[in-house]
């Protein structure tokens, strides 16, 4: 049987360079801000919605610091109804696409089959980092598509989502800091 000894030494080690460390800079979140659309129906002939919205972090004047990072997460609730006496049989997939609208690049996508067995809404998130270390603002225009297979699947796919904006500053207080979601104004 092996001794646990040489374990707890190696343990013990790095507990004592740990300890011996310099200290890191306190990591410090701003209040998150949040933005959520109503409700809205897709079906066969419509099956797509999108919106625009910017993440802005910033730092709040007069205060001397640093935006460790911004971050975006995207809950999106959806629920298909399949027509009454219509063809259940093929089940629609779902998409959710986050995509930067400076250059286009979509951050996250994810496609999930829908699920009409689903007693309620189903819940998931894209998660996101943005902004590292920038110095005084970062604002980051988005766009957030929703889209669903339509035809040949038929039915109504009932869609609700929530952005939430994170953002964080090192050897700062939580209130030196800010992060918004706005939506643009249309021309």
């Amino acid at each position: 049987m092996n001794s646990p000894v040489p374990h707890l030494r190696l343990l013990g080690l790095s507990l004592m360079v740990a300890a011996c460390a310099p200290p890191t800079p306190s990591d410090i979140s701003a209040t998150p801000a949040e933005i959520e659309s109503e409700e809205v129906s897709l079906t066969p002939s419509a099956p797509r919605v999108e919106q625009r919205f910017i993440l802005v972090a910033s730092v709040k004047e007069g205060k001397k610091v640093r935006i460790g990072n911004a971050s975006l997460a995207l809950a999106v609730s959806y629920l298909w109804k399949a027509p009454q006496g219509g063809n259940s049989e093929i089940i629609p997939w779902f998409r959710v696409r986050i995509v930067d609208e400076r250059d286009g690049s979509v951050h996250e996508e994810r496609t999930t089959l829908a699920n009409q067995a689903s007693s309620g809404w189903t819940f998931y998130g894209l998660n996101h980092l943005l902004c590292q270390m920038a110095e005084e603002r970062c604002e980051v225009p988005f766009r957030i598509e929703i889209d669903w297979q339509g035809p040949p699947a038929e039915g109504t796919m009932n869609v609700h989502w929530k952005a939430t904006g994170y953002a964080n500053a090192y050897d700062a207080e939580g209130s030196d800091i800010e992060v918004l979601l706005v939506r643009p104004r249309e021309p």
